[in-house]
């Protein structure tokens, strides 16, 4: 973390949320943590009061919440799993289909020993709905090390997948009764 002019900070990670306060109208979060600065954003900035933010620099060491939680989850949902957009630097594994979800637990706490990182799911063996929420990623950082999220991403491709939703089958069996195989125990070649 550092500090840095407004006019400085473009392609800079805010470190903590930029309020606005507008008397008897508006309260709220002009800017949220992690929101990248852009040039347009500068003007809206000065006219905040701020000169100085504290940010966090992204550069080609590191990355940022958001792109390190989608590329750690892209690497461990196999199939029957979407990745939703990421919010606040999480980002879910939701089932697409109804189905049975499997989880190779080992791979998941290894990703989990990874320090930083979290990789949550519900329980494995279980039956889910399509639209269930299953499991959630993230890292705990604004800003963390490539080479951290790569050991996720090597993790998720020797083990893969790490989480997948496997489709219900549906078996038609039919068998045809007359009621003498109740009378005489056995159905009755015909």
């Amino acid at each position: 973390m550092k500090t840095v002019a407004v006019e400085d900070a473009v392609g800079m990670a805010l470190c903590h949320d930029i309020t606005e306060i507008i008397p008897g109208s508006f309260k709220g979060c002009a800017f949220k943590k992690g929101h990248i600065v852009q040039a347009e954003d500068i003007p809206k900035l000065l006219d905040l009061g701020k000169r100085q933010l504290y940010v966090w620099e992204i550069n080609e060491h590191n990355l940022h919440e958001n792109e390190a939680a989608l590329r750690i989850a892209g690497a461990v949902a196999g199939p029957g799993l979407a990745i939703t957009p990421p919010k606040e630097g999480k980002v879910e594994l939701k089932a697409e289909t109804s189905g049975l979800l499997k989880v190779n637990v080992g791979a998941l706490e290894e990703v989990n020993e990874l320090e930083q990182i979290i990789l949550a799911s519900i329980h494995s063996n279980q039956l889910v709905e399509a639209g269930r929420t299953v499991a959630g990623c993230r890292v705990i950082p604004l800003v963390i090390d490539r080479e951290k999220v790569a050991g996720a991403e090597k993790i998720g491709q020797a083990f893969f997948p790490v989480l997948e939703i496997k489709p219900l089958k549906v078996w038609n069996i039919g068998i045809v009764t007359t009621g003498s195989e109740v009378y005489y125990g056995r159905i009755k070649d015909e």
